[in-house]
């Protein structure tokens, strides 16, 4: 059942043609636009509770409601502020993935809003290769500004989990899938692609496709008892903004294969309404 909304129908749809319009890398400069201003907005909302709060204590308390991350004093230095922080914080962990030949695809929140309907994400989703070998490597990589447990990634690579990645200066986190050994993430990291983006060109980001991010979407959707409506929101995104370029028959194989065959006609119809 819909939920209420303060967007009329025809203002809706005349939304899903600006935006299935709009080239993807216009979408991806609003995704780091979008976490400015919210890093903004919640600066001004500290500040307005704690006129005398400084520019660490804002970010700590950023981490904090967030991330649920306690304060710690590796970042409590100097606050460096870059425009876009997230893409920037993104493609230094893509770098350094692609710098140990660990092969990635960018997916979840900000795939969906470079395939879609752009939304504010405090956090990043890639699917990496397993990396048997590389753990301690990858870790070594990241300076004092950074959280990740050596522990949690080699066990993520072990049982085929996550870990995350957390720029404790900058306030962004990444969170890092192992690929499961299971044909349908074998498959979506066959048909990644390449995308050079404006923020830094001649550097592309790799993306799952956009029928790839529809059913990673649904199964998470599936799996948290269908509780996150952003998640199935997401998805209604990328079929209206993608409607008549999407591969339908290799939706519906993987859509049967993952039990989410029912979601999807259901997210079909709500697209199309």
């Amino acid at each position: 059942m819909a939920g209420l909304s303060d967007t009329s129908p025809e203002a809706a749809r005349v939304l899903r043609e600006v935006f299935r319009r709009m080239p993807l890398a216009k979408k991806w400069l609003i995704l780091g636009e979008m976490y400015q201003n919210g890093r903004a907005l919640h600066a001004a909302g500290v500040r307005l509770r704690h006129p005398s709060a400084t520019p660490g204590e804002i970010r700590q308390h950023w981490l904090a409601v967030t991330f649920g991350l306690a304060p710690d004093a590796k970042s409590s230095g100097p606050v460096l502020e870059r425009p876009m922080q997230n893409l920037h914080e993104l493609r230094q962990v893509l770098s350094v993935l692609t710098q140990l030949g660990i092969p990635y695809a960018l997916g979840g929140s900000m795939a969906s809003s470079v395939y879609g309907i752009p939304r504010s994400t405090r956090d990043a989703d890639v699917t990496a290769e397993p990396f048997p070998g590389k753990e301690a490597q990858l870790v070594a990589a990241f300076g004092e500004d950074y959280y990740i447990s050596e522990p949690a990634v080699r066990q993520a690579v072990l049982l085929r989990s996550s870990f995350n990645i957390i720029n404790t200066a900058a306030g962004f986190k990444v969170d890092v899938f192992v690929r499961k050994d299971r044909p349908f993430e074998q498959s979506a990291m066959s048909r990644r692609v390449a995308v050079d983006l404006p923020d830094a060109p001649g550097q592309p980001v790799v993306l799952h496709t956009p029928e790839d991010v529809v059913l990673f979407k649904l199964a998470w959707y599936r799996l948290g008892n269908q509780a996150s409506e952003q998640q199935f929101k997401d998805v209604l995104g990328v079929l209206q903004v993608q409607a008549g370029r999407l591969d339908d028959v290799y939706l519906d194989r993987w859509a049967a294969d993952l039990g989410v065959a029912e979601l999807l006609r259901r997210a079909r119809e709500e697209s199309a309404a």
